[in-house]
């Protein structure tokens, strides 16, 4: 009689597995992560063997091994061979509308919320941004979750956006998850009914769809901001135009949602956003997403990505129907030509100062949560980022636009410990940190969506 020997070894490995992050952690509570190379977020150079206490849910000391003394009684797990970097922060995503590859209103729930925090989760994003098209129910869940009742990644929201009648973005699920002003005083009496909400930001959409949609007018947007401001609420545009963006920024925008894709950056635009600390969010994968799947995505046979979709999704995806939809996309040609002015106006924006914030749009069809944002950290590394700046962009940087620096998005003392665990080393290759040995989220370990071995 054979003993199938792997078998049992990956039952044991798994059963210890439940009971390690199961069981109580350490006599003083206090966990020890050693041996690992960490990253701190911040741009510093890595610690080669690092020792990360946390104690509940925030870092108590992080430092080098030899340098920092392991608290008596905490349980210690050895890292060697591993890298630790902070959980990503999304600053651009959305929640609720979309259920496999269908967006509706009807599926704006609890329910569908909750899964796909959870999935942004798996995925190694710690906090996500929901900005826009937000129905009230977020502004409950939200504070649900800061009690300890919601799991998975963090929620920030900027509730209702402002947009046009019959403005962009086309074929919006819900009628009532934008404003749609006309005059600048219905603008300011929105920004008002919106504020109370204590909305994360304030998102407005600044675009005519390559002419074919009408757009916001400046007197609008100039309302929006001055009104917002004036309720201490930060602004942020979706952008596409040069002329617009420039636009903005002289009217007080604080953040754009988007790299401008229809001509390369200027002088001008780069000197307005860094005299008024004006952050980009370039969104490469969601600019790709629009004209990739025309050609047969490269990620559709990628095991990480399926690993967190649907099989009658992926199916779908993979399926020649879709393909030969996929290459009626309208505008196919320039949707690729705007990806590749994407990239080259974000290397130009991150070369002369500009502050870049990790974001991708994910969660409208065929944007799918979490997995985008990995694939996000490779495209910036493409267009000519570093594998440190990409870190940097989607942890600190991330934070301290959403203004939550004193709290998350580094690891340091003080700070809650939202990290990963990666089996093998993203400065050296950023698709590294698709290599989830574990996701920690608030001091615990939480399951990741990767195949390779956990904690």
């Amino acid at each position: 009689m054979k003993i199938k020997t792997c078998g049992v070894i990956s039952t044991l490995f798994r059963v210890f597995f439940l009971i390690s992050i199961c069981a109580p952690v350490g006599i003083a509570g206090t966990v020890v992560l050693e041996g690992a190379r960490l990253i701190d977020g911040t741009g510093n150079p890595p610690i080669e063997k690092s020792v990360l206490v946390i104690e509940g849910n925030r870092i108590k000391t992080v430092g080098a091994m030899g340098s920092v003394p392991i608290p008596e009684g905490a349980r210690v797990i050895n890292l060697r061979g591993k890298t630790i970097i902070p959980a990503l922060i999304n600053l651009h995503g959305h929640v609720g509308l979309t259920r496999g590859l269908e967006q509706a209103a009807a599926n704006y729930n609890e329910e569908n919320i909750r899964a796909q925090l959870e999935k942004y989760l798996a995925y190694g994003v710690g906090t996500v941004v929901s900005l826009g098209n937000d129905q009230d129910l977020v502004y409950s869940l939200r504070e649900r979750q800061r009690a300890g009742k919601l799991p998975g990644a963090r929620l920030y929201t900027a509730g209702r956006g402002f947009g046009v009648p019959g403005g962009y973005p086309p074929g919006l699920a819900s009628p009532g998850d934008r404003y749609r002003p006309q005059t600048p005083e219905q603008a300011r009496d929105e920004v008002r009914e919106l504020a109370p909400h204590h909305p994360d930001f304030v998102k407005i959409w600044v675009d005519d769809d390559f002419g074919r949609l009408p757009k916001m007018k400046p007197e609008i947007y100039q309302a929006i901001i001055e009104e917002a401001h004036r309720n201490h609420l930060r602004v942020v545009a979706h952008v596409f135009y040069l002329c617009d963006a420039k636009a903005l920024v002289r009217a007080g925008i604080d953040g754009l949602g988007h790299s401008v894709r229809d001509l390369p950056v200027d002088q001008e635009l780069i000197a307005g956003m860094k005299a008024r600390s004006v952050f980009l969010v370039p969104t490469l994968a969601r600019d790709e997403s629009t004209f990739a799947y025309a050609k047969g995505a490269p990620w559709l046979a990628d095991p990480f990505f399926e690993a967190g979709v649907e099989p009658a999704v992926l199916a779908t995806l993979r399926s020649p129907a879709f393909l030969e939809k996929s290459r009626g996309t309208p505008n196919l040609a320039r949707l690729e030509t705007a990806f590749e002015m994407a990239r080259r106006n974000l290397k130009t924006l991150s070369d002369a100062g500009v502050k870049i914030a990790g974001g991708t749009d994910s969660g409208p069809p065929l944007r799918f949560q979490g997995y985008s944002e990995q694939r996000e950290l490779r495209l910036m590394v493409e267009a000519g980022l570093t594998p440190m700046q990409a870190i940097v962009a989607f942890t600190s940087a991330g934070a301290e636009a959403l203004g939550t620096k004193a709290e998350f998005g580094a690891l340091a003392p003080g700070k809650i410990a939202d990290f990963l665990v990666l089996d093998a080393d993203p400065l050296e290759d950023i698709r590294n940190t698709e290599k989830l040995a574990s996701v920690w989220h608030e001091g615990k370990p939480a399951k990741p969506v990767s195949a390779s071995p956990r904690l």
